[in-house]
């Protein structure tokens, strides 16, 4: 029997396709459609549903303006989809037991109620208030969702990973679908400049989504997530899994990120790496599986460096360099220069509030702006570079210590109570971070990261509770 409900990962995938095109057709008012569909799961208490409608908010507002526009529509909508999961669920949660799996996330709240403290002392206090209240709902909405998919009876696990399968097949394989179309899947320069960016010499890759820069990281997640539920909880070598897992690093390289790149493979060795130090795996499963592994690394590694062509196409990858120009010496901070200039600009800003910070997610340049509508305070977006110097920006030593408290309890409890789609998860997320501060980006890429985050969480309640019910059940045979 399939891992997966194939059905439902069909209807899943027709789902999305039917959202975009509708919104392709009205410019993105189509949106609305996710209401009928909300009113469902809340009437007959379907959380596998409920699941998928709060991942496609974050996942449409990620997808490619080309394949599905965005208008103003949409952008209330995707609020109001948050805030009214937010209101049922959250009643419903005073009622339910909380999943012993979820609850070290909560240790981030301690943080959010810090930063809420410091920003009426922040550059622009209005900004960041409203920033920390979009993150909280979305933050409880994820939260709530999941614990109804982890405590209640009757949830389908099967259905909860086909909702999964689905997202990552809508990203990989349409990105990989839409190789041969660069008029759609490809940057131009306009994007780039709106962007922040500098226009580099051809046009980058962003395949289903809005940037090149957030196609690497949300495939390496979805990659990540694939790997670890493969090997912990389908024990076979499913071809939907192999499919979606061959085509991640075609991806990561042809959006040029190194950051994606370096998060897939810390990604992939994170994962293997829980797997072979997990207990209660069948030994007979381990060892074919990391045999496997073994294998497909060695022959990458033989296929990447057996000619000069496949060397130098990796040295221009990693130097982001044409052949003429790597005969230049390149230096650490050359390497690492694309993000420097923001690492020393938090820094700078840190030294002036070392203590408290300067306020969430705001920069300097909002210090003295004027808000004259609510449109400008919606879309306020602000770059900060690796997560190290941005929180110490942003809250200060203080807010360092309680961010690195979250992560090591959330680590520690994941860990512990092997939740290790979860903690893969996680880990990816902060590695990415080391190369763009989007942890608390929900409009962004840091959106479908968390999405990642709790449905591993969800797939490891799942694992556990069969994993349960198999030994009460092999206890009453002995006992019988």
């Amino acid at each position: 029997m399939l891992a997966y409900d194939k059905k439902w990962l069909i209807w899943c995938l027709v789902g999305l396709a039917g959202m975009c095109l509708a919104m392709k057709l009205t410019g993105g008012t189509a949106f609305l459609l996710i209401f009928p569909l909300l009113l469902v799961a809340f009437g007959k208490n379907r959380s596998e549903l409920l699941l998928y409608c709060l991942v496609m908010s974050f996942a449409i507002t990620m997808t490619n303006a080309n394949i599905a526009p965005k208008n103003a529509v949409f952008a209330v909508s995707v609020r109001v989809v948050h805030f009214l999961i937010v209101g049922v669920m959250g009643l419903q949660l005073v009622a339910q037991r909380n999943s012993r799996l979820l609850t070290p996330m909560l240790a981030l709240l301690v943080y959010l109620a810090y930063m809420a403290i410091t920003a009426s002392q922040g550059w622009q206090p209005l900004i960041s208030y409203l920033k920390l209240l979009l993150f909280t709902v979305t933050f409880f909405g994820f939260y709530s969702v999941s614990n109804a998919a982890a405590t209640r009876q009757g949830v389908d696990g099967r259905k909860v990973r086909s909702v999964m399968l689905s997202f990552a097949a809508f990203f990989i394989l349409g990105s990989i679908a839409l190789l041969p179309f660069p008029g759609i899947s490809m940057m131009n320069a306009a994007q780039i400049i709106a962007s922040g960016g500098i226009v580099p010499e051809g046009s980058l890759y962003m395949g289903m989504t809005l940037h090149s820069q957030a196609l690497g990281p949300i495939v390496a997640i979805f990659a990540t997530v694939l790997l670890a539920d493969l090997l912990f909880s389908v024990h076979r070598w499913d071809k939907v899994y192999l499919l979606l897992l061959l085509c991640a690093p075609v991806l990561i390289y042809k959006s040029a990120s190194r950051t994606a790149m370096g998060t897939y493979l810390a990604g992939m060795c994170f994962a293997t790496f829980l797997f072979m130090t997990a207990r209660g795996v069948g030994v007979r499963w381990k060892n074919r599986a990391l045999s496997t592994l073994t294998l497909i690394g060695t022959l990458a590694g033989i296929v990447l460096l057996a000619t000069p062509q496949m060397r130098e196409s990796v040295k221009e990858f990693v130097l982001k360099r044409s052949l003429e120009e790597q005969s230049v010496e390149v230096t650490w901070d050359e390497f690492t220069s694309s993000r420097q200039g923001l690492v020393d600009s938090s820094m700078n800003n840190f030294r002036a509030s070392p203590i408290i910070g300067n306020g969430f997610q705001v920069g300097r340049h909002m210090a003295d702006m004027k808000i004259d509508s609510w449109k400008q305070l919606l879309s306020a977006p602000i770059e900060k570079g690796v997560w190290v110097t941005a929180v110490l920006e942003e809250g200060g030593v203080i807010g360092m210590i309680l961010f690195c408290l979250f992560l090591l309890i959330a680590f520690w409890g994941l860990l512990a109570r092997q939740a290790f789609l979860g903690a893969s998860a996680l880990f990816v997320f902060v590695v990415n971070n080391f190369g763009e501060f989007t942890f608390f980006s929900m409009s962004y890429a840091g959106g479908v990261m968390w999405a990642m985050v709790f449905v591993g969480i969800i797939l490891d309640a799942n694992r556990k509770r069969l994993q349960f019910d198999h030994q009460q059940w092999t206890g009453w045979e002995r006992v019988g």
